[in-house]
């Protein structure tokens, strides 16, 4: 059963085949970003009551809405805050939640039956997710010119990019940060005023009046229900400065003009503004949905920004503040680099203990590990981010503990003058059961984070998840292909007597003396040795508790470039 693979060299040729092109398409179409999407279980909801000391507020909004959210079982607690004219109350789920949407749902459910609760002046409760995706690109656009700064302009072409970026395949939102909202200034003159006779609240009313969002009447018929409106809207300024104000006896109108400056700008104080180098401007942030390749979006946005950088007017610049494939590539440049590394040291290690062929069969065990975990990966939906990638990392260095194993106790048996076939045999039949064992502790050491809930669990669990996929990997691939590898490499030049040092391994008499009597010694005095081996990590647990705790590494700040 063992040696099947070696048997079948058509089967062992397909299986390194599949393994390949799996592991290689499925690192083509994995998706890529930089860190794993948690989901978010806190939100927040605001009542106004204007007006209202922080005591009535308590006690007429926040008291109501609180008892009536805690009725809901996935909710783990509730705090509310009560100011002069404002309730905010806080929500937070349970870690144990995993679809959040339809419970907030019914949050929102609940809030709008306690609505009726509320006094007659107080605001629709409002429930804010909150939720800090990451920007896969943030764009500014700078006024280049001196200031002030036109921002109607700067809004109307930062809508344009929008417009484009949104149009992405994979674009999930894009959002504008720093424009200032724009309005229309109607200024009244006060000696016009005075001469028309009118008052101020006069003329709001008619304004007021003048653009209806209502119907004007309704028509009904045996079949049909019809709603009639009232044309002239209000969709211009100079729709705004034709306002009747008012008639005079021979029939006159005075329009809004004739009283009042009417002008469009930008609403002062701004409630939000954007700087870029020292610049005014308006930037936006695009998110991509996490089942997209980060990188193939990225083209597409490169191409659509020069395409958009030829349609500027002069004063207006574009600044990439933000680009999140430049840290994708680079962490899995990190893990190709990583394998490469860990591969060359390993062959090297091996080749100089083992020989050649043990060097060459441990080396394409590591890198068809890898493959088989990002088949795994896309198999199980998950992502390449900076926690997979973790994971991975971590993975390389248990990746090939087994294949050395392997590979030496086949070698070993072949040295003694056993048939190919047998020797593989009798090897995965010997080492099968440890093997197993000691990957399986190893992979159970992980299962913890594997397992972890919540959103820490949700951000960090891969870093588990793809290092025991890629212990399960090697073992696999240590019983079935590398034994098979091994034969084949002795069938074609066998193993003889007394061969060079690089065909089996360096080997120092003196040394292997002093391993032969450390060994004797430790199975001498077991205690002793069990103490020797304890001695290190106790300490390790001794220093722990004094140890600073940081989740991530401290990094440089990101620089912005053009």
């Amino acid at each position: 059963m063992f040696n099947f693979f070696y048997r079948n060299r058509p089967l062992l040729i397909l299986s390194i085949f599949l393994i390949l092109v799996w592991g290689l398409s499925s690192f083509v179409s994995l998706p890529r970003m930089e860190d794993p999407q948690a989901r978010e279980r806190l939100a927040f909801v605001t009542t106004h009551f204007r007006g209202a000391t922080p005591e009535r507020v308590e006690a007429l909004i926040s008291e109501p809405i609180e008892q009536e959210l805690q009725e809901i079982e996935e909710v783990e607690w509730v705090e509310s805050s009560s100011r002069t004219g404002l309730s905010t109350i806080f929500v937070s789920l349970y870690d144990w939640v995993k679809e959040v949407d339809p419970v907030w749902s019914r949050v929102r459910d609940r809030l709008t039956d306690v609505t009726g609760q509320l006094p007659p002046r107080a605001s629709q409760p409002e429930l804010h997710e909150i939720d800090v995706p990451a920007n896969a690109l943030i764009v500014a656009l700078t006024w280049t010119l001196d200031p002030p700064a036109n921002y109607a302009i700067l809004r109307r072409w930062s809508e344009e990019l929008e417009d484009r970026l949104r149009a992405l395949n994979g674009t999930e939102k894009v959002e504008l940060y720093g424009a200032p909202d724009e309005e229309i200034v109607v200024e009244i003159n006060a000696k016009e005023l005075a001469g028309s006779g009118l008052t101020a609240q006069e003329v709001v009313e008619q304004i007021s009046a003048s653009d209806a969002k209502v119907s004007a009447g309704q028509l009904r018929g045996e079949q049909n229900d019809l709603l009639l409106e009232v044309e002239g809207e209000l969709n211009s300024l100079e729709r705004i400065r034709r306002i009747p104000i008012r008639v005079s006896e021979t029939g006159q109108f005075t329009w809004l003009s004739d009283i009042a400056r009417v002008e469009k700008g930008i609403a002062m104080p701004a409630t939000q503004l954007a700087w870029a180098s020292g610049k005014s401007a308006i930037a936006l942030g695009a998110i991509v949905n996490s089942t997209q390749r980060l990188d193939l979006w990225r083209k597409a946005a490169e191409e659509a920004l020069t395409q958009f950088r030829k349609d500027l007017p002069k004063g207006i610049g574009v600044q990439i503040l933000l680009d999140q494939n430049r840290y994708v590539e680079a962490r899995i440049g990190t893990v190709i680099r990583e394998l490469i590394i860990g591969s060359l040291l390993a062959m090297s290690t091996v080749f100089l203990l083992m020989g050649w062929r043990a060097a060459l069969v441990v080396g394409i065990t590591l890198p068809l590990s890898a493959l088989m975990v990002f088949g795994e990966m896309n198999v199980l939906g998950i992502p390449l981010h900076q926690i997979s990638v973790v994971g991975m990392i971590i993975a390389l260095g248990l990746l090939i503990d087994n294949a050395i194993v392997m590979a030496d106790e086949v070698q070993v048996r072949l040295q003694k003058g056993i048939a190919p076939a047998d020797a593989i045999a009798q090897s995965c039949h010997r080492m099968f059961v440890p093997l197993f064992s000691s990957t399986l502790t190893t992979a159970i050491a992980f299962l913890p984070i594997a397992l972890a809930g919540g959103n820490i669990g949700e951000f960090i669990n891969t870093i588990g998840i793809t290092a025991i996929l890629g212990l399960f990997s090697s073992l696999f691939i240590s019983l079935t292909i590398l034994p098979a590898l091994a034969g084949k490499l002795h069938d074609w030049q066998p193993i003889k007597g007394a061969s060079s040092w690089w065909q089996t391994g360096f080997f120092h008499p003196r040394l292997g003396q002093i391993y032969r009597r450390t060994l004797e010694i430790s199975f001498g005095k077991p205690m002793l040795a069990i103490g020797l081996a304890l001695f290190l990590p106790v300490i390790g647990f001794a220093v722990f508790p004094h140890l600073d705790e940081q989740f991530f590494p401290p990094h440089r700040t990101r620089s912005v470039y053009h």
